[in-house]
């Protein structure tokens, strides 16, 4: 991967600085900032990491999504098989529900 002088990078492309370029795409797909740049969106990715720029949130574990769900009574998926298996939620609605689930596999089709 090309090393890039990114002070010329950012002349080239219009910018005073790199700080700057790399600031005014933000708001841009990676690959169109690449080619606005004239670098490739992995390099473009790199200098957003550095500057702290479209670095996602961190995402809730699976756990906390559990517990969130289980929290919410008026979440739409409870009493739904899902509910129960995934989610762990052992409310009476899911768990009628997956009992109704169970059922119905253990039947067969109609």
């Amino acid at each position: 991967m090309p090393r890039h002088d990114r002070e010329e990078v950012a002349r080239r492309a219009g910018y005073a600085t790199w700080r700057e370029a790399v600031e005014a795409t933000a708001h841009l797909a990676q690959q169109e900032a690449g080619r606005v740049l004239g670098v490739s969106h992995p390099t473009v990715r790199a200098w957003r990491a550095e500057l702290g720029l479209g670095v996602a949130a961190g995402r809730p574990s699976a756990d906390q999504l559990k517990a969130t769900f289980r929290a919410d009574a008026g979440d739409a998926r409870h009493g739904s098989a899902n509910g129960y298996r995934n989610l762990g939620c052992r409310c009476p609605a899911c768990t009628a529900a997956w009992t109704d689930y169970q059922r119905a596999r253990r039947t067969g089709p109609a």
